[in-house]
């Protein structure tokens, strides 16, 4: 993408942001139509092309984008977007820790991931539909990208995330990765299907299925004397 995009005024970033991923979030990568995101952008599609060399370029930069908008939200970095403006993301507050740095069991570390991703899936409409999208392609031209960005995604975020985990809980021949990876599998898995039978997403059905998943993955990972649940 061309640099230039960044020196736009925040304003006028969001708004190609934003029809970005409704169009995308409505269509599959084939389907979606530029003219159309330069149309809901208030922009001629040259110059969409301008700042993004072509399509893929957009999709691509969209999936970081939004991915970045959910760690900042999960690392405790901002408050996320507000009405239909997601926001531009943060660094990494200094200085005094974040909540997150502080918490050594990985089930709750989880929970505060999970809800502060919900944070950001209300605030932001489209989002989840085109991460979903997104997690789920089978365009062969995005395809490849968007797996590799994934996989290095889930690595990066658990290697941070989790750093501070006492892993001594989990049960010698259950692999910490693998559980976080179910319960990832499991949640995309649920909003997949959800999107295929048009059916509405409802947030407190996400997380109510999310806190029953994780209560059965925590009695399979931990040791039986870690496994109460706390209140």
């Amino acid at each position: 993408m061309n640099e230039q995009f960044y020196e736009l005024p925040q304003e006028k970033q969001l708004r190609i942001i934003n029809a970005g991923l409704e169009v995308f979030s409505k269509n599959d990568y084939r389907h979606a139509v530029t003219d159309e995101i330069a149309r809901k952008a208030g922009i001629s599609k040259g110059l969409l092309f301008y700042y993004f060399h072509n399509k893929k370029s957009l999709y691509l930069y969209l999936f970081d984008y939004c991915a970045s908008l959910i760690m900042n939200q999960v690392m405790g970095d901002g408050p996320g977007g507000s009405g239909d403006e997601p926001a531009s993301g943060g660094n990494e507050s200094g200085g005094k820790a974040a909540r997150w740095e502080t918490v050594t069991d990985f089930f709750e570390l989880l929970e505060m991931a999970a809800e502060a991703k919900i944070k950001v899936l209300e605030k932001t409409p489209y989002l989840a539909d085109f991460m979903v999208r997104g997690y789920y392609s089978e365009d062969g031209i995005v395809k490849e990208d968007l797996n590799r960005a994934t996989m290095e995604a889930v690595s990066s975020a658990f290697k941070k995330y989790f750093r501070n985990v006492d892993y001594s809980r989990f049960k010698p021949e259950v692999p910490p990765m693998e559980i976080y990876e179910m319960l990832v599998w499991l949640t995309e898995g649920y909003l997949h299907d959800k999107r295929k039978s048009n059916a509405s997403i409802s947030i407190k059905e996400i997380m109510e299925k999310f806190y029953v998943w994780e209560k059965w993955l925590k009695q399979i990972a931990y040791k039986e004397e870690y496994q109460k649940m706390e209140a």
